[in-house]
């Protein structure tokens, strides 16, 4: 009897681990999960990236900046998208780095960024917000883009695009999230954030 108390408490466990891990939020789709916590105004003006002297390292980037659009070399080799080059390989040049005021045409624009050397294969995201008087209007982000970087690459970027129905003329704030690489991406995960307007 006792034996058979002892085999039923460890199918038991095990079933109650299996389940754990099966549900786990690493397994999720969206890496931002079903809700984004938001920190306070004056910690994220904390990790405001430096977007005038952006030619240095800042976090885990070499250099991050705001572009126009980017220059890269022949990448006919490489598989993925262009800017997922290696150090070895290729780089990637900002193209009008520095610039945050965009017209309310502007299809799309990047956040090009050299990286650290990583010990382990990372994953990157941006997220875009209105704001309103100083404040992020909503925790939802208008839009968002992720990327995954092996330890070999450093160069990348993000695509900010415009939201269908059009640039609203006002400010925006841009979160930089990093985590590993199928990890769900909440405020904790924030390392930076960027700003930038929109004009008429």
């Amino acid at each position: 009897m006792r034996n058979l108390n002892t085999s039923l408490l460890v199918r038991w466990v095990w079933s109650v681990l299996l389940m754990c891990l099966l549900s786990s939020p690493s397994w999720a789709n969206d890496p931002f999960g079903k809700s984004t916590p938001t920190f306070n105004n004056n910690t994220l003006e904390d990790l405001a990236f430096d977007q005038v002297n952006w030619n240095r390292v800042q976090g885990v980037f070499s250099w991050i900046t705001m572009a126009r659009g980017y220059d890269d070399t022949s990448w006919d080799s490489l598989v993925g998208r262009p800017g997922w080059m290696t150090i070895e390989d290729a780089y990637v040049k900002p193209i009008d780095p520095g610039v945050s005021e965009f017209p309310a045409d502007t299809q799309i624009f990047y956040i090009v960024f050299e990286g650290q050397p990583l010990d382990a294969p990372a994953q990157f995201a941006a997220a875009w917000f209105e704001m309103k008087d100083g404040q992020v209007t909503s925790n939802t982000p208008i839009d968002k883009d992720v990327i995954e970087l092996e330890m070999n690459q450093r160069f990348g970027y993000f695509e900010i695009y415009q939201p269908e129905e059009g640039w609203k003329p006002g400010n925006y704030q841009v979160k930089i999230f990093y985590g590993s690489p199928g990890q769900d991406l909440h405020a904790i995960n924030v390392i930076g954030t960027m700003h930038f307007t929109i004009t008429n």
